[in-house]
C-alpha cells in the first residue's frame, strides 16, 4: 500500500473514531464505519483485492453489525455490503459457496428490514445471482418478491423486464472487436440481456487446443447472419467462435495465444456483452507513482487519450441557434491535444479527430489498446431549464443523485429507468476500476477548469466532482473522467462555447489539470 493510501486509511479511521463518539446509543455505527473504512482500503489495494479471502473477511466485518446490533440504523446497509463482498469473492473464486452466501445476505436483509430502501435492490441482486448461475426458477421467485414486497421500489421496472425476458431466448446477432498490442475487446451484440457465465479452459497440447476464455449465454440462439468464426490474430486472441452449445445455450469462445486475464460486463441500449482480454495480470500500481518512476528512468511516455463526446449521427445536446455538442467537444479536444503534445515525453491520441460516430464501448477500447495512462471524455452539459449553468466532472460510480442519473442516461443514449438495473452491474465493474486515481484526476481537472475560467471570463458556477454511471467510462483500465465544460442550453454559456477563444481557454485549463494530475499534485 502506498504512503498516500496509508495516510488516507488513517484519516478514515479518525472518522471512524469520530463516528463512534457521535453514535450515542447506536452501537452498530462504529462497527459499520470501521468495516466501511477497511472495505475502502481494500478496494484501493490491487493485490489484496484480487484475493477472494480478502472479500470474505470484509463480509465478516459487515456481518458483525447485523449480528451484534440488529436494530442499528446501519444494519440493513451492512447486510447489503455482506452481499456485495461475497459477490466479489464469487467473481474471483467462481465458487458456489460465495454465491450462496451473497444470496442469503440479500434475502436476510429483505426479510428482516422490509422497509429498507435497499430491500428491492437486495432482492434484485439475489435474482441476478441465481439467474447467472442457471437457476431461473429461483431467480423468478426473487424478481416476483421485488414486485410483491417492494412495489414502490426503483427496481420494480427492472424486475418486470427480467421476468419478461427470463425464459425468452436472446438472439446473438454478431461480434465486433478492437485490438491493441496487449489487449483485445470483443463485443457480442444481443437482442436483449440474458444471464451469462464465464469460464476458462487451459491449453490442451494433445488435442492442439489453445487456452480459451468462454462465455455461455442462456437462454440464447445464434441469430441469422451471425458470423460463426471471427479471425482476430492480434497476438493475444487468435479468433472468436460462436456456436449453439446446447438447445438453450450459445457459447462464445476466445481462442488465445497465451493465458489471459479477462473481464466481462453487459451494457444496455442496445443490449451487448463486452469481453475484455488482457495479456497478463497487471499490478494496480498508483498511476502517478508509476509515471514519475518510469518517466525519470526514460522508459516510456505518458499517454493520454482525449475523447470528444458524441459525433456523426449522434449530435449530442443542442444549444441556441443549432449549436451542436459534438462540434464543441471536437474543437476543444483538438486544442487540448495540441497543447499536451507540446509536453516532452507525452503521447496524445483522440478517439475521433473528425465528425464520425463511435460507439461508447469503442472509445474506451481505443484507450485500453493504446495503453493510455488517463482517459478524458469532453462534453457540454444540457438541461430542460435554461437557467442551469456551471462546470462539473464525473468519475465512474453508481449514483443515487437523480440529476447525475438523468445526465448519465442522456450521455449513455439510454433511458433513466434502465440505469437502475445497470448500476448493479456497474457497481461490480467499479470494484476493478482505478477509482482513487479517477477521483484525483477529476478533482485536478475540475479545480483547474473553475480557477482558469474564473480568471478569464469571471465567476463560474462550480458544480463539483461527482460520481455517475457513464457507459463511456466503463471498462477503462486507466484513470478516466468525464467533464461537462459548460451548459450548452444556457444562453450565456452557449454563447461562450461558440467562441473559439473561449474553447481555447477551456483546453488550456484542462491541460493544466491533466498536467497537475500527472505530476502528482491533483486531488
Amino acid at each position: 500500500m502506498t504512503r498516500e493510501r496509508r495516510v488516507a486509511l488513517g484519516c478514515l479511521m479518525v472518522l471512524v473514531l469520530a463516528a463512534a463518539v457521535g453514535a450515542g446509543g447506536d452501537p452498530g455505527i462504529p462497527l459499520y464505519e470501521a468495516a466501511r473504512a477497511r472495505y475502502r482500503a481494500l478496494d484501493a489495494d490491487g493485490p489484496e483485492a484480487r484475493n477472494p479471502e480478502s472479500w470474505r473477511a470484509a463480509a465478516r466485518r459487515f456481518r458483525r453489525v447485523a449480528d451484534e446490533a440488529p436494530r442499528s440504523a446501519k444494519a440493513d446497509d451492512a447486510l447489503y455490503m455482506v452481499g456485495i463482498c461475497r459477490e466479489r469473492a464469487a467473481a474471483l473464486s467462481a465458487g458456489p459457496a460465495d454465491r450462496r452466501a451473497a444470496v442469503e445476505a440479500y434475502d436476510r436483509l429483505a426479510r428482516a428490514y422490509r422497509d429498507s430502501r435497499l430491500a428491492d435492490d437486495a432482492l434484485f441482486r439475489a435474482g441476478r445471482i441465481l439467474e447467472g448461475a442457471g437457476d431461473r426458477a429461483g431467480a423468478r421467485r426473487f424478481y416476483e418478491r421485488v414486485l410483491r414486497d417492494t412495489p414502490s421500489g426503483d427496481m420494480v421496472g427492472a424486475a418486470r423486464r427480467r421476468l419478461r425476458d427470463l425464459d425468452r431466448p436472446t438472439a446473438v446477432a454478431g461480434v465486433r472487436r478492437w485490438s491493441g498490442p496487449r489487449y483485445t475487446r470483443v463485443v457480442v451484440d444481443l437482442g436483449h440481456t440474458v444471464a451469462y457465465q464465464v469460464g476458462e479452459l487451459p491449453a490442451d497440447p494433445n488435442a492442439k487446443r489453445p487456452p480459451r476464455i468462454f462465455v455461455d449465454l442462456r437462454p440464447a440462439r445464434v441469430g441469422r447472419g451471425c458470423e460463426r468464426c471471427v479471425a482476430v490474430g492480434d497476438g493475444l486472441v487468435r479468433r472468436v467462435r460462436v456456436a449453439q452449445h446446447d438447445p438453450d445455450t450459445v457459447r462464445v469462445v476466445l481462442d488465445l495465444e497465451e493465458p489471459a486475464d479477462h473481464r466481462v460486463f453487459p451494457l444496455e441500449g442496445p443490449a451487448r456483452l463486452v469481453i475484455d482480454a488482457f495479456s497478463s495480470r497487471s499490478a494496480s500500481e498508483d498511476v502517478v507513482a508509476r509515471v514519475l518512476r518510469e518517466g525519470a528512468a526514460g522508459r516510456r511516455p505518458f499517454r493520454v487519450v482525449i475523447d470528444p463526446g458524441h459525433g456523426g449521427k449522434d449530435p449530442g445536446a443542442l444549444g441556441p441557434g443549432g449549436l451542436k455538442e459534438k462540434d464543441v467537444t471536437l474543437a476543444i479536444a483538438r486544442e487540448l491535444a495540441s497543447l499536451l503534445r507540446e509536453r516532452e515525453g507525452w503521447e496524445v491520441r483522440l478517439t475521433r479527430d473528425r465528425d464520425v460516430y463511435l460507439s461508447l464501448e469503442e472509445r474506451t477500447a481505443r484507450a485500453n489498446a493504446f495503453g493510455a495512462d488517463l482517459f478524458l471524455s469532453i462534453h457540454a452539459n444540457a438541461s430542460p431549464s435554461r437557467r442551469a449553468r456551471g462546470i462539473e466532472t464525473y468519475y465512474l460510480s453508481p449514483s443515487s443523485d437523480r440529476a447525475a442519473r438523468r445526465l448519465a442516461a442522456l450521455e449513455n443514449r439510454g433511458r433513466e429507468e434502465d440505469l437502475a438495473e445497470m448500476e448493479h452491474i456497474l457497481a461490480d465493474v467499479v470494484l476493478s476500476a482505478k477509482v482513487e486515481d479517477s477521483r484525483r484526476l477529476a478533482r485536478a481537472v475540475q479545480e483547474a477548469l473553475v480557477d482558469e475560467l474564473a480568471r478569464s471570463v469571471g465567476p463560474v458556477r462550480d458544480l463539483g466532482v461527482k460520481q455517475g454511471p457513464f457507459y463511456v467510462l466503463t471498462g477503462a483500465v486507466m484513470p478516466a473522467v468525464l467533464v461537462e465544460t459548460s451548459f450548452i442550453t444556457h444562453p450565456e454559456e452557449s454563447r461562450r462555447l461558440r467562441d473559439p477563444a473561449f474553447r481555447k481557454r477551456v483546453a488550456q485549463a484542462l491541460a493544466k489539470g491533466v498536467e497537475a494530475f500527472a505530476r502528482g499534485r491533483g486531488g
